[in-house]
């Protein structure tokens, strides 16, 4: 049975924002709702901004608590998150009847923790596709990290 819990399953690589840049998204996120003196239409007319503050702040904290699959899946007994989510995603990997050398699309990919491990297990080119620019280079570099930034041609 494992122990392994939540907190164990960060890479030790996790991204993090400088401080000010920290502070600057906050304060930029924060103006866009009422509460805090933004109106509507000006929220509306910055939500792309809104969005990418709000993904910008929580990423580092997603990674710290999920690793770098952001999502959960269902647990047999005594298996820890992690086993449950790599187990899931060969799951998918397999229901896609995927195969050597093929080429992939993941759409909204984070970071890329799934299309890493389907990349590895099916021994195919998995492209990520994200519209926040932090969380794709948090990917390029676990990618790298990962030894799996080999270009694929379209």
């Amino acid at each position: 049975m494992s122990k392994s819990g939540a907190l164990d399953l960060a890479s030790g690589v996790g991204g993090k924002i400088e401080k000010q840049k920290a502070l600057s998204a906050v304060s930029k996120y924060e103006k866009y709702h009422v509460g805090y003196g933004g109106d509507e239409e000006e929220r509306k007319a910055h939500y792309i901004d809104m969005v990418n503050k709000y993904y910008d702040l929580v990423t580092s904290f997603y990674e710290y608590g999920w690793g770098e699959s952001f999502h959960f899946a269902p647990r047999w007994n005594g298996e820890s998150l992690r086993e449950s989510i790599k187990r899931h995603e060969h799951f998918l990997a397999l229901q896609l009847g995927l195969k050597s050398e093929q080429k992939v699309l993941d759409v909204g990919c984070g970071i890329g923790g799934p299309q890493r491990e389907i990349a590895r297990f099916s021994d195919t080119f998995v492209t990520g596709l994200n519209n926040n620019e932090y969380q794709i280079s948090r990917g390029m570099e676990l990618n790298h990290l990962a030894g799996l930034d080999r270009p694929a041609t379209l």
